[in-house]
């Protein structure tokens, strides 16, 4: 066994609906916002396109993803050969961690962000220096400062998990533009479909200027895939090549791979559900408690507070599932039945 591992915890997904209810006597329909799904689900062309396609199941799938990557090629302007397709983000940032990470190097982040980015460099034998985020943001100075010999890889996750701020235009590329061509800059733009700010960046526009640039999506947040584990990441052919050495066979479903192509094909449902979204999430931020919320440009929102736990019980209280952290709670933005439990829950806690 790696004796890194000691020092690592397996994922904690939280407890289940039926788990919580017995825990807490909670009679009701539980709002499940924990984990910033889409709670309305993909397009209904997704249902149909599965339903045509459940023949063959005892065939594997095509290990290439192919028509995924041509579509995504087209979406994006990009090469196939420029796309590396995974079983969820989680899987493609193992496989970088796995291609890239050095035993005895280091990789750099930000302390209140991905655990994954955390977990993988542990495991691959390297030490993780995490910068403090300042007013729940990155910071892109402190890190650059931070830089040194062993430094392997950088982690930006933009917009960020689980603090849901962003870093702007400007200050990435002032940033990439100080960092080494050595060292990879992995950009995870998870949240990407959500940020509307005119500042946020496009991550795929800054690909050709910089070569040290990898950049993450996903079709588990605002596609509403999450059950079909379909992540991808866009950068250089010479990076794909290397990730392609550690990627497991037959990573992604058939369903899967129809799945994520159905719903990247009907942009139209995917921006109505993010200005919905975007309507949702400023009716929170005009209530009387937004001072307690960090600012966000994603699916969800984080409110500070001394006690997390105490916030998550509150919101238990009103049949919201919700993620409790260090610092504050994070809370999915949800259907607007949803959103009134979150309303009536903070107001509750905040004494308003």
């Amino acid at each position: 066994m790696k004796p890194q591992l000691k020092n690592i915890q397996a994922y904690a997904a939280g407890l289940s609906d039926e788990a919580l209810k017995r825990k807490t006597g909670y009679k009701g329909k539980f709002s499940r916002l924990a984990s910033n799904e889409n709670p309305i689900g993909p397009t209904p062309k997704v249902k149909e396109v599965l339903l045509q396609n459940i023949t063959a199941l005892n065939y594997y799938p095509d290990p290439e993803a192919l028509s995924l990557k041509e579509k995504l090629a087209q979406f994006y302007n990009i090469t196939q050969e420029q796309i590396f397709i995974g079983a969820g983000l989680d899987e493609v940032i193992m496989a970088i961690s796995r291609a890239m990470l050095v035993p005895g190097g280091e990789v750099l982040t930000s302390e209140g962000t991905f655990i994954q980015y955390t977990t993988h460099a542990l495991i691959e034998d390297n030490q993780l220096k995490a910068i403090p985020l300042i007013d729940g943001r990155f910071n892109l100075e402190g890190i650059v400062a931070a830089i040194n010999d062993k430094t392997n890889i950088i982690w930006i996750c933009n917009p960020n998990n689980p603090t849901g701020t962003y870093v702007s235009e400007q200050q990435l590329i002032t940033f990439l533009d100080q960092v080494p061509e050595h060292i990879t800059v992995i950009l995870d733009e998870a949240y990407f479909e959500f940020a509307l700010a005119d500042d946020y960046p496009d991550g795929v526009s800054l690909l050709k200027k910089y070569t040290n640039l990898i950049v993450l999506r996903t079709f588990s947040k605002a596609y509403g895939l999450a059950s079909m584990r379909v992540g991808y990441a866009m950068t250089s052919k010479e990076y794909i090549d290397e990730f392609n050495k550690v990627k497991l066979p037959f990573n992604v479903t058939t369903l899967s791979l129809l799945a994520a192509e159905t719903a990247l094909a009907d942009q139209d449902y995917l921006n109505k559900y993010v200005q919905d979204n975007k309507r949702e999430r400023e009716r929170l931020f005009s209530k009387p408690y937004s001072h307690h919320l960090l600012p966000s440009e994603t699916n969800f929102i984080f409110i500070k507070t001394d006690n997390p736990q105490s916030l998550f019980n509150t919101f238990i209280r009103y049949g919201v599932i919700s993620r409790p952290l260090p610092i504050g709670v994070r809370v999915t933005i949800g259907t607007e039945e949803d959103n009134k439990k979150i309303d009536q829950a903070l107001t509750e806690y905040f004494e308003i």
